[in-house]
């Protein structure tokens, strides 16, 4: 009797693993069934919130729950950052990324955690140019007007960035180190914030992402980063146009989430951003007006490209450790 009722718990035991085994894919695919969190380190009208705006829009249509922006500036988006990397790894808190997801290991020593420990790519959105821009108050015509004035004058002239360690920050800096001037940062909680200072006359000098561009006779485009001119601004010559062919750096966006989210639901999310890549009216938004280059991969590849990336900012960094002073 005993071995017999053995041998019924052993047969129960191994039919409920059995269960548990088929009931895990049926949960996995039930995801999402409440709404996701989109978090932006950056205020509401940066460049960063806008492509999290267009992209969410679409996402929640494809993923069946709503998708909602919560902008966290501060600390050039280590604070958003530093959220997501503590939130639960259940795929409901995601966190949109720029450039500065990967210079944040290179300026910021103490970080309360790792980028490449802590979080892990989901999907690559696209890349964009970034484009200089002047208040007209200094008279400026030219990229090389800029930088004669900031050569006579080191330090006489502000720049405005989204952050230190954001991108417009770092664009900046490896600009005055490629031309061999010397601006003094000026940081804020975004790029629309850096944005209006500029059309204010609070600062003369801005690197922005195109993206969210506006047309004002306070300010002047004078150079845009890329191969060739963007079809948003004709008139614009390219850095390699102006003289500065050694510049060239352009603002990738993306999505990360916390480091052990299930790789079925990275996959489930990754997919559902890549169907909406596609999409007419999200095309329409960030390639024909914003002049992003959309690029649908894989989170391995994503992966890999940040891990490149923290890499190249780090050697960035001690080779000229001034930048990062804000």
């Amino acid at each position: 009797m005993i071995s017999l009722t053995k041998r019924s718990l052993a047969r129960w035991s191994l039919a409920s693993l059995a269960l548990l085994a088929t009931a895990h894919p049926a949960l996995a695919a039930a995801y999402p069934q409440k709404p996701i969190t989109l978090v932006v380190g950056f205020s509401a009208g940066s460049s960063i919130d806008m492509v999290a705006r267009a992209v969410g829009n679409k996402l929640s249509d494809k993923l069946g729950q709503p998708v909602l922006i919560d902008n966290k500036p501060g600390a050039g988006g280590n604070v958003a950052a530093g959220l997501v990397a503590r939130a639960p790894a259940d795929g409901y808190t995601l966190l949109v990324v720029a450039n500065s997801i990967a210079v944040a290991p290179a300026v910021y020593p103490n970080l309360k955690f790792d980028v490449q420990k802590d979080l892990r790519a989901v999907a690559y959105v696209g890349v964009g140019p970034v484009i200089m821009k002047v208040s007209t108050q200094r008279g400026f015509q030219t990229l090389n007007d800029v930088v004669s004035y900031a050569k006579a004058h080191p330090g006489a002239l502000n720049f405005g960035s989204s952050g230190v360690g954001g991108t417009p920050h770092m664009a900046t800096e490896l600009f005055n180190h490629i031309a061999g001037i010397k601006m003094t940062h000026i940081p804020y909680k975004g790029g629309s914030d850096a944005l209006a200072a500029l059309i204010g006359g609070q600062i003369d000098v801005l690197i922005n992402p195109l993206l969210g561009d506006v047309a004002s006779d306070k300010v002047r485009s004078l150079a845009i980063s890329g191969t060739h001119r963007s079809h948003l601004a004709p008139g614009v010559p390219t850095f390699g146009e102006a003289g500065y062919s050694a510049y060239d750096l352009g603002v990738y966006y993306g999505v990360v989430a916390p480091s052990h989210t299930p790789a079925d639901v990275v996959q489930k999310v990754n997919a559902a951003i890549n169907e909406v890549l596609k999409e007419p009216s999200v095309v329409d938004a960030l390639t024909t007006r914003s002049g992003i280059t959309l690029a649908p991969g894989t989170p391995a590849a994503f992966q890999k490209f940040i891990d490149q990336d923290i890499a190249r900012w780090k050697s960035v960094v001690e080779k000229n450790p001034g930048i990062v002073q804000p």
